[in-house]
């Protein structure tokens, strides 16, 4: 027996004797010492004590209170669901995106569009993966036949648009309605059209749309927090101001081209005019020579080419 074991009683006993007197009778002594017992059967004096703690190496108690990771279905077959709504949640893909569901990063399998929930197999795709997917008719079954026409929603409606109202062209006054400024150049540019409109409150006046003065504003007019924003546009007016040059330069080539063109067609017009009249005179100056007569008749002056 250790000697820990035996400490607690010694001090009782050790306490007993101290309380004791010379005159304490061997009594008293004999008394102290037999509480001194010492057996299998008393527990208090051998000190037992029980493990708390399982022996089994490193092993600690874990918290039970651990955050669930409520995985598993979230609509069942048939559900109706919106776009986004999770249908399911798993570990690995033990149920793979079918028709209009899209899958997650963690494996999570949402709606693509609102409809209801169907679970199903599709062999031809293969034998094995389990599908699932959101229909537009309840009464549809997946899979879809392989070359059946798709079916999509776009949340449109169909209604018929009606034509707008011709406006006329003159007013009743008897001035036009509208009145169309082109831009400057030979070939303006659409965007620099104005479009004035007379106006409605009998002034006999025109102004300009607002939506049309809004369009007014130039890039170089507004006020730009970026230097990259200011850069890009820059580069952008000085590609649109180059590509306007390279058009007027080859509208001026083209011009001058055209303008060669024309003067080669007069002359060549005039050189053939000549000869026709040469040969006519020719013709006629033979048929009306007599046969007595000697030396040709003078030739005509050619035409002078234009510089």
């Amino acid at each position: 027996m250790r000697v820990a074991q035996l400490q607690r009683p010694i001090v009782a006993a050790a306490s007993s004797l101290s309380r004791a007197t010379s005159t304490t009778p061997i009594r008293h002594v004999q008394e102290a010492l037999g509480q001194l017992r010492i057996g299998p059967s008393n527990v208090v004096v051998e000190g037992r004590r029980h493990a708390s703690v399982k022996s089994q190496g490193a092993y600690k108690l874990r918290d039970s209170s651990t955050i669930p990771k409520k995985l598993g279905a979230k609509k069942s077959g048939d559900s109706y669901v919106i776009t986004g709504n999770i249908i399911y949640k798993q570990r690995g893909t033990k149920w793979y995106p079918g028709e209009n569901c899209g899958i997650g990063r963690d494996h999570t399998i949402f709606a693509l569009t609102s409809g209801y929930v169907k679970y199903y197999r599709d062999p031809a795709t293969h034998p094995k993966r389990q599908y699932i997917g959101v229909v537009f008719d309840k009464a549809d079954s997946l899979p879809y036949p392989r070359h059946a026409m798709r079916k999509r929603r776009l949340n449109m409606t169909a209604s018929p648009i009606p034509p707008p109202a011709a406006q006329p062209a003159l007013s009743a006054s008897g001035i036009p309605t509208q009145v169309v400024r082109a831009g400057a150049g030979r070939k303006p540019h659409p965007r620099d059209e104005r479009v004035l409109r007379l106006r409605d409150d009998g002034s006999y006046a025109y102004a300009e749309e607002s939506w049309r003065l809004g369009t007014l504003v130039r890039t170089a007019k507004r006020k730009l927090g970026s230097r990259r924003v200011a850069m890009r546009h820059r580069r952008r007016r000085a590609r649109a101001i180059g590509l306007e040059m390279r058009a007027e330069r080859e509208d001026k080539l083209e011009r001058r081209k055209e303008s060669l063109d024309g003067r080669r067609a007069a002359n060549a017009r005039r050189w053939r005019e000549f000869r026709e009249r040469r040969a006519a005179e020719k013709a006629n100056a033979q048929a009306a020579e007599p046969k007595g007569a000697e030396g040709p008749p003078p030739e005509p002056t050619p035409p002078r080419a234009e510089e």
